[in-house]
């Protein structure tokens, strides 16, 4: 399944404010304000680009920003996060991309402003071979409990409501089933991988729903389309191996159950992922 048009089409024809942070790298600004340039030339948004002043002018002094000036401003401060998060709450802009802000403080930001404790987000991938799913979780600590995991599936399924996209849902343990005794800590995500099942296919009897063990390889061939990972370290390794070391894409990481629109990319992420992250951005807004 091709998801990722799903997000084109509703995005399609829409005019966005969309305000993307900016790090201090160079080199990561610039992949994206690339990235951000070749998302312009095909849709209609305006850009607000977030960031200290040296992030800022480096921008400002690119030969693209003239022809683009018009779809971008540039907003200097000393403190982006926090600047770009309030312009969403205040609704000056439809949503916002981390870009290549620290993560950190990035998520504290996000936590303090809109009052939350915790963040689940549910990022959109593709194997080397084309194949789309949702995956979660990406945070180390995110969706580490079976009370954390049930929370997570019940926003994603709303989201994949939303896309018009009938969940199949593969949760995934720490061993085979044949595995168990092993070992102790491999023995509870086992335990709470069937708990999940069980509890979600009682609540949702429409919804198909597996463990598929630690047998990732068989969800994608069995066409899941949402991969839950046993904990948020697990998680976050499958994504970096997948789309770092493995020839895979990222698209961004929707911050679910939320009233504004947020989106996660990874700071050294590639032009994919931020291009992609601005059309959810796009997509999902109002």
């Amino acid at each position: 399944m091709n998801i990722l048009s799903k997000f084109k089409s509703k995005a399609k024809g829409k005019t966005a404010k969309i305000g993307v942070g900016l790090g201090t790298s160079k080199f990561h600004i610039n992949k994206v304000f690339n990235a951000t340039i070749k998302f312009l030339n095909e849709n209609n948004s305006k850009i607000y680009f977030y960031g200290i002043k040296d992030s800022i002018e480096l921008i400002r002094n690119t030969e693209l920003y003239n022809e683009y000036e018009s779809r971008i401003s540039l907003i200097k401060t000393n403190e982006p996060e926090k600047e770009m998060i309030e312009s969403l709450i205040s609704k000056k802009i439809n949503g916002i991309i981390r870009g290549s802000l620290d993560s950190h403080q990035f998520l504290s930001m996000v936590k303090k402003n809109l009052y939350i404790k915790e963040v689940n987000r549910l990022a959109l991938l593709e194997t080397s071979n084309g194949i789309q799913f949702f995956f979660g979780p990406v945070g180390i600590d995110e969706c580490n409990t079976f009370e954390k995991k049930i929370s997570y599936i019940r926003k994603a399924i709303n989201e994949f409501t939303n896309l018009k996209i009938e969940p199949k849902i593969s949760i995934l343990s720490g061993g085979r089933k044949n595995d168990y005794s092993r070992d102790e800590s491999v023995d509870k995500t086992i335990h709470i991988a069937n708990d999940v099942v069980k509890f979600i296919q009682e609540e949702y009897p429409d919804i198909k729903i597996t463990h598929d063990e630690i047998l990732i390889e068989n969800a994608i061939e069995k066409g899941s389309n949402l991969i839950i990972a046993p904990d948020g370290i697990s998680g976050n390794l499958i994504y970096r191996t997948l789309v770092h070391l493995g020839g895979g894409n990222a698209y961004g990481a929707i911050y679910m159950g939320l009233n504004n629109i947020i989106i996660d990319t990874s700071r050294v992420g590639n032009i994919s992922e931020i291009q992609g992250a601005l059309l959810l951005a796009v997509a999902l807004s109002k």
